[in-house]
């Protein structure tokens, strides 16, 4: 039995990509199932690692908030709990609420102590959207607050400034300087 060169050439070709492909398949289902490091530092000491953690803080005068994020790593030696996709809910005492969603977190459980940073955007209920790059939470204040640079938006105006201060007791929102504002 003789085969062409053109036979042989198309199964060789044939065989060729299928082992690429087999090559592939196997590459990617080993990097999907590698658990993803999100801080070295804490893995080696982590008590504890959460998929979908949920934390709430009922303070003074019914101000609430509450935080959930996609995962979280313990560390109860240092009280430390890093976060990964997070997303807060803010309820002040007068009953004014605020979401806050953000790329990454921490908590220091001891201290009632939170920050947030990486692609922060903060909603009100009365239809403002906010921008920064972190926001930090201070349980002796009771206040939210950052010392970046801010972008307030809502049908109305467009207010630029550096600093937010949400007061969770008083319920008031601050941005205390460079404020900048373009109404429309």
């Amino acid at each position: 039995m003789k085969f062409s060169k053109k036979i042989i050439i198309i199964s060789s070709l044939a065989i060729a990509c299928l082992a690429f492909l087999v090559a592939v398949v196997v590459f990617i289902k080993i990097n999907v199932n590698k658990p993803k490091t999100v801080f070295k530092a804490l893995q080696d000491s982590a008590d504890v690692q959460i998929k979908d953690f949920v934390y709430t803080e009922v303070g003074e005068k019914k101000s609430k908030w509450e935080v959930k994020a996609d995962s979280a790593i313990y560390d109860k030696k240092q009280n430390l709990a890093v976060l990964e996709q997070v997303s807060m809910m803010l309820m002040t005492s007068d009953g004014k609420v605020f979401t806050m969603n953000a790329d990454t977190g921490r908590i220091i459980t001891d201290q009632k102590s939170i920050e947030i940073q990486g692609n922060v955007l903060i909603a009100s209920d009365d239809g403002d959207r906010f921008s920064t790059d972190y926001i930090k939470y201070d349980d002796e204040e009771k206040k939210f607050y950052t010392e970046a640079l801010v972008t307030m938006k809502n049908k109305r105006m467009k207010i630029t400034g550096k600093g937010l201060v949400i007061d969770v007791n008083k319920g008031e929102l601050n941005i205390p300087s460079m404020v900048k504002a373009i109404i429309n």
